[in-house]
């Protein structure tokens, strides 16, 4: 007879006995822990970047360009270096006033909802 307490909820492993109270886990559950949390990870920044792909892929492919760009060492070039400061220079301040704006706007919220 099958002790159900040995079996895992995953089908198709192998039933492993399960730690007793108190005890440390094992390197191998560690693993599987590891392994598992991983997955998930993978699972959740996959959906994520899809979602993101699908929404905005001009947005996307420039994140791209922009990545490989500095990963080339384009940054060290002149070029690069102008790039960057116009770059600074033009969206700079519309950045800064738009996070500005939105930190205010959750505060005004949260201030509101909360009082």
């Amino acid at each position: 007879m099958l002790d159900q307490t040995s079996a895992t909820s995953h089908p198709g492993s192998s039933p492993r006995p399960q730690p007793s109270q108190g005890a440390q886990p094992s390197l191998t559950e560690s693993a599987d822990q590891a392994v598992q949390s991983v997955a998930t990870l993978y699972q959740a920044v996959d959906s994520a970047l899809q979602r993101q792909v699908q929404d905005n892929p001009y947005r996307t492919l420039a994140a791209a360009a922009a990545v490989g760009f500095v990963l080339g060492g384009g940054l060290r070039s002149p070029i690069g270096q102008l790039i960057v400061r116009l770059s600074v220079r033009s969206f700079g301040p519309p950045l800064v006033n738009a996070a500005l704006h939105s930190v205010l706007e959750r505060a005004t919220s949260d201030g509101q909802t909360t009082g």
